[in-house]
């Protein structure tokens, strides 16, 4: 399964994707508890919307994208703070949450019924009269694309509030999570930087363009399933592998936060001499002894 966002880092555009492969039938489980959704998931990120400063038709905020059929607003709600409306048209109410990817958990306070919740992933729930929770959360073995809200009965709808926003990843019972290497849409090319000039591929081992006194290349990467601070740095692994199974160790110089966009990771590595005209090399991260998936980077 494929989910996608559009973003500009430094002065550079990607477009990138991560690609996980689908193990066969989708199991979610459904939470109406924030406190066991939270257990059940790991590296959340939360959007409560006090601090978003759009008022009338939102489309993103902090990399999550918003699609609503009769257009939308952040209001003061009924809980009494700011909230995303999404507001019906007639007899329908629809509002579509992109959400970043790599994405297994998911979850949002919502407080008009009725009302119907579902992901891209096939499980849904009906917020009714029946549940006196406001909450619901759903936590996949399988990437989580969309959170849609929606209901066609009666006429007229109730519009869609939602606070409090959540998304990360499912909790493997203790195990670290697994990070995810963004690649490019179309050709599935690592996403990453020259971390001077925000250059994209192909790269170079030796620049004229860098802040450091080797002359050497310094490449950012962009990761999710993890969230990196600086600290992180110690337990951070990146090996390139050439066409002949040859693998290289390339210095990790930095990891962090993506500014303006927390579920997303960077680290930033050296090339090293070794790779000098290696060509087409396959990138793996790894991240207290979990491996991610290999993405192509071109080393000319």
């Amino acid at each position: 399964m494929i989910s996608s966002v559009v973003k500009v880092l430094g002065s550079a555009a990607l477009v990138v994707l991560v690609c996980l492969a689908a193990t066969g039938r989708s199991d979610a489980t459904v939470f109406r508890d924030r406190a066991a959704f939270n257990a059940a998931s790991q590296n959340l990120q939360t959007i409560d919307f006090e601090t978003v400063h759009i008022p009338e038709n939102v489309q993103e905020v902090e990399g999550v994208f918003f699609s609503s059929i009769g257009g939308s607003a952040i209001v003061v709600g009924p809980n009494g703070t700011k909230v995303f409306r999404g507001q019906s048209v007639g007899e329908i109410t629809r509002v579509t949450i992109f959400l970043p990817p790599g994405t297994t958990a998911v979850g949002c306070d919502q407080f008009s019924t009725p009302m119907i919740l579902s992901i891209s992933t096939g499980e849904s729930v009906t917020m009714d009269q029946s549940n006196p929770s406001t909450f619901v959360g759903f936590v996949s073995d399988q990437p989580i694309q969309t959170l849609t809200v929606l209901l066609d009965f009666p006429e007229p709808t109730p519009t869609a509030f939602i606070d409090n926003l959540s998304f990360g990843q499912a909790r493997a019972g203790n195990e670290p999570p697994v990070p995810q290497i963004l690649v490019t849409t179309g050709a599935g090319r690592a996403a990453a930087l020259d971390s001077v000039t925000n250059n994209s591929e192909a790269f170079h081992v030796l620049s004229l363009h860098n802040f450091a006194t080797d002359g050497h290349t310094r490449v950012t990467l962009f990761i999710v399933g993890v969230a990196f601070e600086p600290t992180d740095l110690p337990f951070v692994k990146v090996q390139a592998e050439d066409q002949q199974q040859h693998l290289f160790d390339l210095p990790c110089e930095a990891t962090a936060r993506v500014k303006n966009l927390n579920w997303m990771s960077q680290v930033t590595v050296r090339l090293p001499d070794a790779l000098a005209g290696a060509g087409n090399v396959n990138i793996t991260v790894t991240v207290r002894g979990k491996a991610s998936n290999k993405a192509p980077l071109q080393i000319d």
